[in-house]
């Protein structure tokens, strides 16, 4: 496939915006108007967090509200047993107690994708171009 039917697909992809979209050919930070969160980012700053007594969201988080791409930079960066940190993000939509805003789109970047690189129930969640 070439890259313009690529880019052509990815466009349709999220314009749908039925299942989070996983690519090899744009680097997630070339991403307009996203929320980058790499993917090697700690577990805690994935979830949320107590100020005082109240459990809040992430910083990235609450810039959905204002962007409405999500984009997990470099997914094949992290070991597949790693990667199964994002399930709840991507089969729920949610983190924690949090739903993400629906429009939000949610992109995985990765430099390759493959069975070595890319965990099975991660790849299950996502539409690959």
């Amino acid at each position: 496939m070439s890259l313009e039917e690529k880019m052509k697909m990815f466009k349709n992809y999220i314009l749908s915006n039925v299942a989070p979209i996983l690519i090899d050919f744009i680097d997630g930070n070339s991403i307009p108007n996203s929320v980058i969160l790499p993917a090697d980012c700690n577990v805690n700053d994935l979830n949320g967090h107590y100020e005082n007594i109240d459990f809040v969201a992430p910083n990235w988080f609450n810039e959905l509200n204002t962007k409405n791409l999500l984009v997990i930079s470099n997914i094949d960066s992290i070991s597949k047993e790693e990667q199964m940190k994002f399930v709840e993000l991507l089969a729920y939509r949610k983190i924690s107690t949090f739903e993400l805003p629906k429009n939000t789109i949610i992109i995985l970047t990765a430099k390759k994708i493959s069975k070595e690189t890319i965990n099975e129930e991660i790849y299950s969640l996502v539409a690959h171009i």
